[in-house]
């Protein structure tokens, strides 16, 4: 852990950091909503279910894959190309997944959604 995340962390326990940790959950809650909602409708193949405890998002490529003859390094590199930085899911046992971060403003995931539709999983 770095130095700010520490104090983030310190300060978002004490009673004065209680607004900022209810202000963040609405952020996260928000973001997770507006990810899977717009998989749902516009990426067909791909499997999503909201997360629980977390702001990573799991998304479930197999069938994507199978119907496009793609492999997940082709999508993964894909996202990167267009500035959309996601993980491997291997690294979770999950060899057709990849792993998305939705701690960010949401004017960012909207933007990255915006990308992976419209040059990624066409």
């Amino acid at each position: 852990m770095n130095v700010l995340s520490m104090h983030a962390l310190i300060g978002a326990y004490r009673p004065e950091g209680a607004e900022w940790t209810d202000e963040l959950r609405q952020v996260l809650t928000g973001n997770i909503r507006f990810a899977v909602d717009f998989i749902r409708a516009h990426f067909p193949g791909v499997e999503v279910s909201e997360p629980q405890a977390t702001y990573m998002l799991l998304l479930d490529c197999g069938q994507w894959l199978a119907e496009h003859g793609a492999t997940i390094d082709e999508l993964l590199r894909k996202g990167v190309e267009v500035g959309v930085l996601w993980q491997d899911g291997r690294q979770f046992n999950r060899p057709d997944a990849i792993r998305m971060n939705l701690a960010l403003p949401r004017v960012r995931v909207e933007e990255a959604f915006r990308r992976l539709a419209e040059f990624v999983f066409i």
